[in-house]
Formats: structure tokens, C-alpha cells, sequence
């Protein structure tokens, strides 16, 4: 979840984002006159539940917006990107912690002025907890491990917040490698119009200058805290800003 925010930096530095820019996203009636009444809505719900759905069970969303900073138009640029998430079996090993977790696949595809760059993360998690441990990709040398842990309610309401724990992203993904930066994240339930989204939010401050890149995943709470079609996606960096949602 949380590591789709680093996961996008790295992308539009592979792809030299600024560079391509300067060279070349009623209820029915019943029968009779007596409204239908809307479905009771939920009271309460079950993150953990939902979180478990994220790492263990294939998802694919499709996002489309702009993404503005350093070269680019005003109005910002058209870009599109395609999440995926792919359980895998058994445990993997964290390069830089050199620990077995339970695992799966996360590939992020971000397409912008006719260029197409992939990245695919492995990312560890505690299946008892649904928490984040951390995330792997050896191809672009990007690793990311949790410090200490959050907690997701399982009766959680709109409007609540939570401790999504704190970590560290490394410079590279070699054993004993330093920080790049210090990462907060946070967990809340929101209200969108009719959707309820459960936000993952983060803040990471930059060991180097002291900057502190922010980002926002949403995902749609189904009534039974299962996930639901739409993600929306946000993210501050140091010279580009990313905002792009499902239709």
C-alpha cells in the first residue's frame, strides 16, 4: 500500500520524466409511491479484513490523471498507471534485513507522453496482522522495512484514524545500507460522496535536505469490508506532484 508512494518516485526518475517533457489524465422507485429505502449502510469496519484482501488475492486497478512540477505545463500532464497486486506462496527474504516474511507481488506500469515504464516490487507483510514489513525491487535497488508497527481497527468508523507504524527507506538494497529517508504512516476512514475510502497516508523526510515527500492512497470500502472498485492516488515529490484516481 504504502509503497506505491516511493515506488512512483523511482518510476519518473527512471523514465527522466522533466527530460521527456523539454524534449517532445438515482435510486428506482418501487411500484406504488412509497420511496425504496436505501440499503443500511455500515456502521463499522473491518480494516484488517481488508488489508488481508490486499496482499492475498489478485487485484488490478487502472488510474488516469496528471502530474505536475519542474518543466512541465501548468495545467499539468497526462498520465496513466496500472496497479496490480499477485499473492505469492511461501516467505521471501528482505535483502537489507536478510528476515523471511510472507510475501507477495506489487507491478506498477506508469505511462505519460507516449513512454511506458514498469516496475515490479516485492512486498512483505505479517499475515496475522495484515501490516506492512517492508518492500523489495533489486532491479531498481529500492528497499523499504518497518521500524515499528501500526495497528488496523476492525471496527473501524468514517472519520477514525489510526498508526500505520514507521520505517525507513533505504538508499540502496544491499545489506547494512543507509537511510534515505524516514517514513510516518498513518491509516484513516473517510467519507467520499457515497464511497467510504480507506486512506493510507505518508510522510517522509529526506536524510539529505530535509525534505518531506507526502502521498495518499485511497481504497473503497465495500459494506463488508471487502475492496471495492475505486483507488485514487496522490503523492508530493521533491519536483513532481501525481494525482491520479480510478474512473
Amino acid at each position: 500500500m504504502y509503497t506505491q508512494l516511493k515506488s512512483t518516485a523511482r518510476l519518473a526518475a527512471a523514465a527522466s520524466l522533466t527530460t521527456l517533457v523539454l524534449a517532445l489524465q438515482a435510486c428506482g422507485g418501487g411500484g406504488g409511491s412509497d420511496p425504496v429505502p436505501e440499503p443500511v449502510k455500515p456502521t463499522t469496519y473491518d480494516l484488517q479484513a481488508a488489508m488481508t484482501q490486499y496482499y492475498t488475492k489478485a487485484n488490478t486497478w487502472n488510474l488516469s490523471g496528471i502530474v505536475t512540477g519542474a518543466g512541465l505545463p501548468a495545467a499539468g500532464t497526462a498520465v496513466t498507471m496500472v496497479l496490480t497486486t499477485t499473492p505469492m506462496t511461501g516467505v521471501g527474504t528482505h535483502p537489507v534485513l536478510g528476515k523471511q516474511f510472507s510475501h507477495m507481488s506489487q507491478s506498477m506500469t506508469l505511462n505519460f507522453l507516449g513512454t511506458s515504464k514498469s516496475a515490479v516490487y516485492e512486498s512483505f507483510f505479517d499475515p496475522a496482522t495484515a501490516q506492512a514489513e517492508g518492500q523489495a525491487s533489486l532491479a531498481d535497488d529500492s528497499c523499504e522495512a518497518s521500524v515499528t508497527k501500526g495497528s488496523y481497527s476492525r471496527t473501524a468508523k468514517v472519520g477514525d484514524t489510526g498508526s500505520g507504524g514507521s520505517g525507513i527507506e533505504y538508499i540502496s538494497c544491499q545489506a547494512g545500507s543507509g537511510a534515505e529517508a524516514n517514513f510516518v504512516d498513518t491509516w484513516v476512514v473517510k467519507q467520499d460522496g457515497a464511497r467510504v475510502l480507506l486512506c493510507l497516508e505518508r510522510s517522509a523526510k529526506v536524510v539529505a535536505t530535509g525534505f518531506t515527500r507526502t502521498g495518499s492512497q485511497c481504497l473503497q470500502l465495500n459494506a463488508d469490508s471487502s475492496l471495492g472498485s475505486y483507488v485514487s492516488f496522490s503523492e508530493k515529490l521533491e519536483d513532481a506532484t501525481f494525482e491520479l484516481k480510478t474512473p
